[in-house]
């Protein structure tokens, strides 16, 4: 076979070089990198790009209205290592608010932190920082110590800092900005003497991005509310008017910015590469837009693609208004949270109760009717002017018209044993 090949490979070289052809528009397509699909995140089978999972305000050990959440947590994070398997994630951000409060429940850590073995048992690597509800010392504490590939930021000791992961397709430098409360920030990070939100978060990007390499692509994960932005009624408010909000220009240069804190998803300043993830599940009654999270392709250039990705697991919120009676007799919700807008015209005994079995995630009931006013309305001499009974009937009727009226005289006679006890 080679005594057939090496005549022929001869007399191809013979021919290039008496014909002078020029190979260079073939070595160009074959360097050249394919064409990117641009309706579909999912790259050809050929070519490698890493891939991002963005998710954030997980509120591990948050409750709605009286019922704990644990167990829908629990099964959204399920679905998430499912998913983050079945698109080959690199690594996995969590822009903050890991936990519903400072001091979580003990079932709340062990669940992030069974999540978080799941990942690094799957190969994919994850980077988290604290939002205004975790404590900053207790997340950052984890840094490097549970399992590698994890980075975890909180407070201000590490603010600053660029951390530079390398993955298949290249290396990928890593600015992790927590929850930074300008009431305790350091010197270094308010110069000016005055720190608000955007001075200091400004500032420790400008003092991490004058260490990044030329030509390294950028990601920042930061827990903020940008200007622009549409809030929800589920977060905690960072500070009184407008001091909270930060310019997106803040993050200006980054390849992608991956946001925590407002529940709802959204892109900001119709920037694709700086952008909210939103909430994984429904924590107030306007979150009704379907939850998501983000899927990411970063090219070793630094040009990102990103993609929602639908959750199918949770339940949504229903808002169902009526008097009592319209309520109960319309088809029962078995499956959403339930908020309860009752427009009977007195108030109704028991309400909770008689729409439990009807609404069994029935979150809160607010009543909505006005109450009409009496045709006529007693004057103060006119109150001092009747007797005890007529005023107790009187009142009762007017709370509810169809009450009993051996319901009343119990009433009566108990208000009289009373009075005449306490002589």
């Amino acid at each position: 076979m080679l005594d057939l090949a090496a005549p022929l490979l001869a007399s191809c070289c013979s021919f290039r070089r008496d014909h002078q052809l020029d190979l260079k528009p073939f070595r160009t397509l074959v360097r050249a990198k394919p064409a990117r699909v641009r309706e579909s995140v999912t790259p050809p089978s050929y070519l490698r790009v890493m891939r991002i999972l963005h998710t954030s305000d997980w509120h591990l050990g948050r409750s709605f209205g009286d019922h704990r959440l644990i167990d829908d947590q629990a099964q959204f994070l399920d679905w998430l290592v499912q998913v983050a398997k079945a698109e080959a994630v690199d690594l996995l951000v969590i822009a903050g608010d890991l936990y519903d409060r400072s001091v979580p429940p003990a079932d709340a850590v062990e669940l992030f932190h069974a999540t978080l073995r799941r990942c690094s048992e799957a190969g994919i690597e994850v980077a988290a920082i604290a939002g205004n509800h975790d404590s900053a010392e207790r997340v950052g504490s984890l840094d490097g110590l549970m399992l590698p590939g994890l980075l975890m930021r909180g407070g201000y000791r590490h603010a600053s800092d660029v951390t530079v992961r390398h993955f298949s397709d290249g290396p990928l430098a890593i600015v992790a900005l927590p929850f930074l409360d300008p009431a305790f920030a350091p010197t270094d990070l308010s110069p000016t003497g005055r720190a608000t939100h955007e001075t200091v978060l400004r500032e420790a990007i400008g003092q991490a991005q004058n260490t990044v390499a030329a030509g390294v692509r950028t990601l920042a994960i930061a827990h903020a509310f940008v200007t622009g932005a549409e809030p929800s009624d589920s977060e905690r408010t960072l500070a009184v008017g407008d001091a909270a909000m930060v310019s997106s220009s803040v993050f200006d240069g980054f390849d992608y910015v991956a946001l925590g804190h407002l529940h709802r998803a959204q892109i900001v300043g119709g920037d694709e590469r700086v952008r909210y993830c939103g909430a994984p599940l429904a924590y107030s009654f306007g979150e009704t837009a379907q939850k998501e999270v983000v899927l990411i392709e970063l090219d070793d250039d630094g040009d990102a693609r990103s993609k929602p990705i639908p959750i199918d697991v949770g339940r949504r919120v229903a808002t169902v208004r009526g008097t009592l009676e319209q309520l109960l007799g319309d088809r029962a919700n078995l499956n959403d949270w339930v908020r309860v807008e009752l427009t009977n015209e007195h108030p109704v005994a028991d309400a909770h109760r008689r729409l439990r079995d009807h609404f069994p995630h029935l979150v809160e009931i607010v009543r909505c009717a006005r109450p009409t006013a009496p045709a006529n309305r007693l004057t103060a001499s006119a109150v001092r002017e009747r007797s005890t009974d007529e005023l107790v009937r009187d009142f009762m009727q007017t709370v509810d018209s169809d009450v009993d009226p051996e319901d009343i005289e119990l009433a009566v006679a108990t208000l009289r044993r009373v009075e005449r006890d306490a002589l």
